[in-house]
């Protein structure tokens, strides 16, 4: 008969076995480290976006506010053109009756006195 050593066949078997679950445990281990990586690196994208909308956010406040600020400016200035060229009008007009009412003053004098 044959002479079969179930010791070596054991330890052959058991090496095998070791081998397989290393390989596989290994292949396991990279795949959630590579999905751990891509997690990493969407969770970056995510933060760099999320910088970009707040950067552009904060430019399109800025930009208007300093719209707002160009308009108060105008109007501003519109408003004191306007009220500059009233008190011209004013002045010219309270300087013309004032001269006036001088001319009817001397001319009532020249005649009634």
């Amino acid at each position: 008969m044959l002479d079969i050593d179930f010791n070596e066949l054991k330890a052959k078997l058991k090496a095998e076995l070791e081998a397989e679950l290393k390989a596989a445990i290994k292949s396991e281990l990279e795949g959630e480290q590579e999905l751990e990586m891509q997690e990493e690196e969407h969770n970056n994208q995510k933060q760099y976006n999320k910088q970009i909308n707040y950067n552009i956010l904060t430019q399109k406040q800025y930009q208007g506010q300093s719209a707002a600020t160009d308009t108060d400016v105008e109007t501003e200035s519109e408003a004191e053109a306007q009220a500059k060229s009233k008190n011209k009008a004013k002045s010219e007009s309270d300087a013309k009756s004032e001269s006036e009412a001088k001319v009817d003053t001397d001319k009532k004098g020249k005649y009634f006195g």
